[in-house]
């Protein structure tokens, strides 16, 4: 209803029956639109879905109760089917083109009708009968097999068929065959009453040629097996159908041929079709583990980025996202080993970008980077055809996955897959920030990298806020950071403004590598330079520095490490073994290499010393360090600062003394 119409109220009830509720009156008061009016006291003239009725005389109001037939569309009782059906129709606008009749034994109870509607589409009605008589809509609880007559009066021994929808069922059964289907199309299968066909002992599923098809058929399989797991089920694929297709395409290529002849060459194809299976049936899809064939993780980078998942690269825009991305693809594309010294396989690159222009900032970083352009590729929209079937362009979204899985078959060789930004992808009629809709938006694009193997690299924007862990901070819902395996940071260094930070997130694949650093130097078009020391920090340290916080390490790492410390220095002195230029490596023996065997990371190591109260000394200025617990005959209790060695030269970092001391720090 628009604003000419007022809804009835307590104060103002209908004019016809008194009614404060269900009724509406024109502004004017010339028109009500009333549910409780005797038949014959209204007009025809439909408006919202019910009938407009003028105040007569006539209109007696009536009492509502079950008996009562009212004038809206879902109470009205009919005398007959013919009347139900007139007024389905008259409620679509269109015109009848079909009505199947659905019987329940011998007794019609229900119709389906198809009405052809003014712009070209197609409306299907149903119709039923109750004890009053004939109402528009569903019966109540299942709906019975079509031709369900013919069924029980056919031979459970021979091969009864299923088809989709009423028009192709009628079409199978003009050559001689039994067939039934259900109502309402591929999508209700469940709204059916299957268990007549659980006498019959052969059941061919006919589908049509598409995706609903396939479904229905699995589904009606499924139901078929649970109803008579003796039974032998099998899904019939008939032969150069269209897309779309069902058997009246089918009849119409062999129209030729006589009856008798397409009976036999069905029921030829049926033999010929393989028994349905569990992979058939409906429920949960479970692996014995004993049957997967364990395999290595492959890398793109080792410990970075893996091959065939999705990662993540966050950063606040300008930082350089991009410039990395260019670096990645550049190395990639030419087979040069990464910062790091690890190998990369040579391979293409495929880039799905909306913020920086192919001619003017792509092609040019990629120049500076010395990529081999012959081996990037830019996916940069898809052609579709529009209603009137013309090809036209339109922007690429990550709705297109036969596009992205197209070009992916176009150039198998793709080893990186680059989407910067995510968000410019993901669609309009996507949240961003609801958890659920990513992983619906993601898992297409997961699984294509998973089936053609390359890795994919989201790149994303940062929340302006500032608090909490790294991957938090992750502009969008939790499902971004969730589905991937892996995330980076791109973060400033708090001290350079030049130098930027390239620290680990998440990691489900591997062990924590550690961070890089690089800067972005040359004019006009500039190139990224990575340093060749690694970064000893964590995105989420980096995230804590810049919100004015020191992060510490989890309450269970740090008592592992505090115990490491009391086991190893319990006899005496031991070298500590920590060399900041060489972090993952460490001599036999000594308190680091026994640290990085326990996974425990040089901050937490760190962290356990202070608490302990661990001295660090050297025998002589160019020595090792040597790490010693405090002695108890000065009365120092483990992780208790007293008179006796506060302050103590002995137990200050040697880091804020002789940092810049070449080689070995505690």
């Amino acid at each position: 209803m628009n604003s000419d119409w007022r809804k009835v109220t307590k104060s103002d009830p209908c004019p016809i029956c008194g009614k404060p509720d269900w009724c509406k009156v024109k502004r004017n008061g010339e028109v009500v639109l009333c549910g409780r009016i005797e038949q014959g006291s209204f007009e025809t003239a439909k408006d919202g879905g019910g009938y407009l009725h003028r105040v007569t005389d006539k209109a007696k109001p009536v009492k509502r109760d079950k008996s009562s037939e009212y004038v809206g569309k879902a109470h009205r009782v009919y005398p007959n089917a013919q009347e139900a059906i007139a007024a389905a129709i008259s409620s679509t606008g269109g015109i009848l083109v079909g009505e199947w009749q659905y019987f329940s034994d011998s007794v019609e109870v229900a119709r389906v009708v198809r009405a052809d509607l003014p712009d070209g589409d197609k409306s299907f009605r149903p119709v039923h009968l109750n004890k009053a008589g004939w109402r528009l809509g569903d019966p109540k609880g299942l709906w019975p097999l079509y031709r369900l007559p013919e069924l029980l009066a056919a031979d459970p021994a021979g091969v009864v068929f299923v088809a989709e929808g009423e028009k192709t069922c009628d079409a199978v059964r003009s050559v001689g065959l039994v067939c039934v289907t259900s109502a309402h199309g591929a999508a209700a299968a469940s709204k059916t009453d299957w268990t007549p066909l659980a006498q019959f002992a052969r059941v061919g599923i006919l589908p049509d040629n598409d995706e609903p098809g396939q479904k229905y058929a699995g589904e009606v399989a499924g139901i078929l097996m649970d109803a008579n797991a003796a039974a032998d089920i099998r899904i019939v694929k008939l032969a150069g159908l269209p897309p779309g297709g069902d058997f009246v395409e089918h009849l119409g290529a062999l129209d030729s041929k006589e009856p008798a002849d397409i009976c036999q060459g069905v029921l030829q194809l049926f033999e010929a079709a393989a028994p349905a299976d569990e992979s058939q049936r409906p429920g949960p899809t479970i692996i014995c583990l004993a049957d997967v064939e364990a395999k290595a993780i492959p890398w793109l980078w080792r410990g970075r980025i893996p091959c065939g998942r999705l990662s993540l690269f966050v950063g606040a825009p300008g930082l350089g996202k991009s410039y990395a991305t260019c670096d990645f693809a550049a190395r990639v594309t030419t087979g040069t080993p990464w910062p790091d010294g690890a190998e990369c396989e040579r391979g293409e690159v495929l880039f799905v970008t909306a913020e920086d222009d192919p001619a003017d900032t792509i092609r040019p970083r990629l120049d500076a980077h010395l990529a081999d352009l012959s081996r990037v590729h830019l996916l940069e929209g898809v052609r579709r055809r529009d209603d009137n079937g013309r090809m036209v362009d339109a922007a690429f979204t990550l709705a297109d996955i036969p596009a992205l899985e197209a070009a992916l078959q176009r150039h198998p060789e793709t080893k990186l897959v680059i989407i910067d930004p995510i968000g410019s992808f993901i669609g309009g009629k996507t949240d961003a920030h609801r958890d659920n809709e990513i992983r619906a938006v993601l898992a297409p694009v997961a699984r294509l990298a998973a089936q053609y193997g390359p890795a994919v690299l989201l790149v994303m924007h940062r929340k302006k806020a500032v608090g909490g862990t790294a991957d938090n901070m992750a502009l969008g819902s939790t499902g971004f950071v969730g589905i991937a395996r892996v995330a980076w940071h791109l973060c400033r260094d708090k001290d350079n403004r030049e130098r930027r930070l390239f620290l680990p997130g998440k990691n489900n694949l591997a062990k924590d590598c550690g961070g890089l650093a690089f800067s972005i130097e040359g004019d006009p078009i500039g190139a990224v330079h990575w340093e060749k020391d690694p970064v000893i920090m964590s995105a989420d340290d980096a995230v804590a520095e810049e919100a004015g916080q020191k992060r510490g390490p989890s309450a269970d790492a740090l008592e592992d490490a505090k115990t490491l410390l009391r086991d190893e220095l319990r006899d005496g002195p031991k070298r500590c073994g920590y060399d900041r230029k060489k972090p993952d490596t460490a001599e036999p023996g000594t308190v680091w290499a026994i640290a990085l065997e326990a996974s425990i990371s040089w901050r937490t190591l760190r962290r356990a010393k202070d608490i302990l109260r661990v001295s660090a000394r050297k025998q002589q200025f160019t020595g090792h360090w040597q790490w010693e617990l405090p002695p108890e005959k000065q009365g120092v209790q483990q992780g208790v600062q007293t008179p006796s060695n506060k302050g103590s030269m002995d137990t200050m970092d040697p880091l804020d003394t002789f940092d810049d001391l070449p080689g070995e720090t505690p």
